[in-house]
């Protein structure tokens, strides 16, 4: 694309309205046409899954408090609510249990704040085929990891949470592609939703509010595409405006170009990464690193006297901190709670977050021999992890990992996430309907309607 305007305010939300207007099915590379429909089965499981906990019933009852209309709220069968409640009940549900798909880079999980976001709108009297669903998809996914490679690192050190913020973007991405927006109205869809970003780091330490912000995120973008669709406006420089501008007022460190610079040419979303452990994504190197050690030597707790993990500052100040008993969310943010359930039950995944093991005597006393310390000149966005065990008797084993299994460097089969989302959906839908969902989420493309696959939700248990 043509860069010679970059100065001119409101050429990058012009640029990305165009990109999300246009963008045709023949040029999203087929690698992230495949991520896309592998992120459509990851994220109904996740959502499957986080309707069951208590967090996401909560919000979930909130919306039936909104009226009655044509859209499910997952696992509730018969509930029918608003576009707008359902987004906000089902984005939640997806982020609810540090599941969803991720995107490192830009420290942010596209699954829950764009695709409730296009099924509510494919259950709202439009007929959305598959590749429509895919397209949506891209453009959503592509805004959000732009978005976030221009706010940088530095709104995440300030104590924003990225998808909560740049999840906004995405979501308004989406739902103007599903409602048919112009490049006009998709400018100002992007310059409502924009004014809405949610999300504070805060919450990592026990609050069950993080899970909200996927759920926010994705309303706050509905609903500026929605606004938009009937002719209202909103900051048409959101990203350029020097006062009140979006990366401004969230970062210290901001980079334009990163929001169209090859738009249109270089899938950025094509790197998204699937978590196989069910904790925050900075924990993953590090778990893969003593799972391997764990296998390669036939060893367990009972071995280990303590454990050394050194990894870069954003890592530490992520998940480093010293655990301290209380909610299933402190528990899934941090390093030591997680590395010593992995030693002690040989998995860091949905069973190992049960409320009596989070003060679980010998669960405390392994993690608290968990040490984590900064490499002062890694980079943060290197997620490499290197790992000491030592021993009972005075043994040493050491690992390195530099991207867990999932991971877009070290990326899962369909095997994987087939297995991730039976174990997640099994108990909520029958093994034929698991199948089906399975077989058309492999050939989304192919699907005339979308609705088809979300009558198959009908069928799951409350």
């Amino acid at each position: 694309m043509n860069h010679s305007n970059a100065s001119q305010a409101g050429f990058a939300q012009r640029e990305l309205a165009t990109f999300i207007h246009g963008l045709p099915f023949a040029a999203i590379p087929e690698n992230f046409r495949t991520r896309l429909k592998q992120s459509v089965l990851d994220s109904i499981g996740c959502g499957l899954h986080g309707a069951g906990t208590p967090w996401a019933a909560m919000v979930a009852a909130h919306a039936t408090t909104q009226g009655s209309g044509p859209c499910r709220l997952w696992s509730h069968p018969g509930v029918r609510v608003g576009s707008s409640a359902a987004v906000l009940a089902n984005a939640t549900m997806i982020h609810s249990f540090e599941l969803d798909d991720i995107h490192s880079g830009s420290r942010s999980h596209p699954g829950g704040v764009t695709l409730p976001v296009a099924l509510a709108l494919a259950e709202s009297g439009r007929v959305v085929p598959g590749r429509a669903l895919i397209e949506a998809l891209a453009v959503g996914y592509e805004t959000l990891v732009r978005v976030g490679a221009c706010q940088g690192v530095s709104s995440f050190n300030r104590g924003w949470h990225p998808t909560g913020t740049a999840g906004v973007f995405a979501a308004a991405a989406t739902a103007s592609r599903v409602l048919g927006l112009d490049p006009e109205r998709c400018v100002h869809a992007l310059g409502v939703a924009g004014t809405m970003p949610c999300g504070l780091m805060a919450a990592q330490y026990g609050a069950m509010v993080k899970r909200l912000y996927a759920g926010h995120a994705a309303a706050a973008g509905l609903l500026g595409a929605s606004l938009a669709q009937s002719g209202f406006t909103g900051v048409t420089d959101i990203f350029e405006a020097d006062y009140g501008g979006y990366p401004k007022a969230v970062s210290d460190e901001i980079n334009l170009a990163a929001l169209t610079e090859g738009l249109a040419i270089r899938f950025d979303a094509a790197s998204i990464g699937y978590k196989l452990f069910s904790c925050v994504g900075t924990n993953h190197t590090a778990l893969q690193a003593i799972a391997d050690l764990m296998r390669t030597n036939a060893i367990g707790a009972d071995a280990v006297e303590s454990v050394e993990i050194t990894t870069s500052q954003y890592q530490v100040l992520h998940s480093g901190w010293d655990y301290v008993p209380g909610t299933v969310m402190a528990a899934q943010m941090n390093l030591q709670y997680c590395t010593a359930v992995l030693l002690l039950e040989g998995d860091v995944f949905v069973d190992q977050f049960r409320d009596a093991l989070l003060a679980d005597p010998a669960v405390l006393a392994l993690a608290s021999r968990v040490k984590v310390i900064t490499d002062p000149v890694q980079d943060h966005k290197d997620r490499t992890a290197r790992v000491t065990l030592l021993l009972r008797g005075g043994r040493r084993l050491e690992g390195r990992c530099a991207a867990a299994r999932g991971h877009a460097l070290n990326p899962p089969e369909w095997s994987d996430l087939e297995r991730k989302f039976l174990a997640l959906a099994g108990d909520r839908l029958s093994e034929g309907v698991c199948a089906e969902l399975v077989d058309m989420t492999r050939r989304l493309e192919d699907i005339d309607d979308v609705n088809s696959l979300l009558r198959l939700l009908d069928t799951a248990t409350a």
